[in-house]
């Protein structure tokens, strides 16, 4: 049964690749500062990494003033942490009211950018990219590697995958949220009265940078500790501390219906934790993922966190759901 079904998927998969399906030449947004004016805070143990560089890519070419300083913030900082069970590189999380920016909280994963792959240069187009999320931009598509906000670093076979510097989009679009001419109070209340999108709710919102994009099923196979299909049946405990909104998850579980790769067999039960949650006062929204459904099958690539825990590959694009006699990528649509 297990190579009968996964001949069958690896014939499918020859013609089919992992772009998305809506082309977004440009980033969106999802709020904005209420002054194009900011200085974000380096955390004293970050002071060697180059988030001053990033920075200044954003300073130079746009309206937006975004200065750097070493110091101390609840508002506006970058870190650098470490975290081996997150196949992110960089991650800026925001506090969002109405439209308006109130925090971020900007992330280099040096489990990650220590690698030699990543020189200077990448370095600074990676704090670049989560400088350009704290200003309230999000992820253009897959396809648009010319923009700094496109959401991987690397393709699978280590070629450098986005631009390291704002394109001239991405530098239109901050300008139009941040416009460089004085304007009155009242029309100022009207710009911001614009940011506060109906379908925005509040809430921290979530962006990660992925270090690998995997173009194909081959590549994300290989990177995978487990392939399996697989039926959710059911929600599992989500644990978390209060306000670390990084590690805010929703898990369900899983019974295996059939192995594609791994030791792990049919009829086992596992548990996948996606990012973004709630504590029943905050919610914590994450762009790349949707959270699996009750009763969805779906084959999932999978990296192992601990015994019995595992998170998708790059979140929404280590999963297919079995829709209409296809396996579909959960956000893009594309077959398996």
């Amino acid at each position: 049964m297990k190579r009968n079904f996964l001949v069958g998927i690896i014939t499918l998969f020859i013609s089919t690749s992992f772009l998305v399906s809506n082309v977004n030449a440009v980033p969106g947004t999802n709020g904005k500062w209420p002054s194009r004016f900011n200085t974000l805070y380096i955390n004293s143990n970050s002071i060697n990494s180059p988030w001053a560089t990033g920075a200044a890519k954003w300073y130079n070419n746009t309206n937006f003033k975004v200065s750097t300083s070493v110091g101390v913030s609840s508002t506006y900082y970058a870190v650098n942490v470490f975290n081996s069970s997150v196949t992110w590189d960089g991650l800026t999380s925001k506090a969002v009211n109405n439209g308006i920016l109130q925090s971020a909280i900007l992330n280099l994963n040096t489990y990650y950018t220590s690698s030699s792959m990543f020189t200077n240069s990448i370095l600074a187009g990676v704090t670049g990219h989560e400088v350009g999320h704290s200003l309230g931009l999000t992820h253009t598509s897959v396809v648009e590697s010319s923009s700094i906000m496109h959401p991987y670093t690397f393709n699978s076979d280590g070629s450098l995958a986005r631009a390291l510097s704002p394109s001239s989009s991405d530098i239109d679009f901050v300008n139009g949220l941040y416009p460089a001419l004085a304007i009155s109070s009242e029309e100022a209340e009207s710009e911001l009265e614009d940011t506060r999108y109906d379908s925005l709710e509040d809430g921290v919102y979530i962006h990660p940078s992925w270090a690998v994009y995997y173009e194909d099923k081959e590549a994300l196979t290989k990177a995978a500790d487990l392939v399996v299909k697989g039926k959710v049946i059911g929600e599992a405990k989500s644990d978390f501390t209060k306000g670390d909104y990084l590690n805010y998850s929703t898990k369900v579980n899983i019974e295996i219906i059939d192995t594609l790769k791994g030791d792990d067999s049919p009829g086992q039960i596992i548990t996948i934790s996606q990012m973004g949650g709630t504590d029943g006062q905050v919610t914590v929204f994450s762009e790349s993922s949707t959270h699996l459904k009750d009763n969805q099958e779906a084959i999932l690539f999978l990296r192992k966190i601990n015994e019995n825990t595992f998170i998708p590959l790059n979140e929404d694009d280590g999963i297919f759901i079995y829709e209409l006699g296809q396996f579909k990528n959960i956000k893009s649509n594309k077959e398996l």
